[in-house]
């Protein structure tokens, strides 16, 4: 008669140790998700000064630049260049070795007579090359 009190005592035992174990683990649960909660709520907070920074739209990113490169080089008011923002550059480094200091997410800024390679990262212009927006006669031959 012995062994049936022994085994209630050891299962009231494994029962109160698996209580114990799951409230702990239920425990380090909500732990974990008040921090997961705090680390969203600070993330949301960035994200929004982000926003806040950040230019609501292209043409207004594109003007943002073109003032940064006018604070550098004399662009005229009365051109309105066209920026482009470079997204893999190593297939424009194998086309042009205009693009070697280049990285992606630099911009290029195209007026009517140059071109400037300009990272925003660094705030500086990386290089300027002068453009030819008419064709250049292939014949060679010119009219007199």
């Amino acid at each position: 008669m012995m062994y049936p009190v022994m085994a209630k005592s050891g299962q009231g035992i494994f029962a109160a140790v698996l209580i114990i174990g799951l409230i702990a683990v239920a425990g380090g649960l909500e732990v974990h998700r008040q921090m997961m909660e705090n680390e969203m709520q600070v993330l949301s907070e960035e994200l929004e000064e982000m926003e806040k920074k950040a230019p609501q739209t292209a043409e207004e990113r594109a003007q943002q630049i073109v003032d940064e490169v006018r604070s550098l080089i004399d662009i005229p008011f009365e051109v309105e260049p066209t920026v482009a923002t470079i997204v893999d550059v190593e297939t424009l480094r194998a086309k042009n070795p205009f693009y070697n200091k280049a990285e992606n997410g630099d911009h290029l800024v195209v007026t009517v007579d140059k071109a400037i390679l300009y990272s925003t990262n660094q705030k500086k212009i990386l290089d300027i090359v002068p453009v030819q927006l008419e064709p250049i006669d292939a014949g060679g031959s010119e009219e007199q």
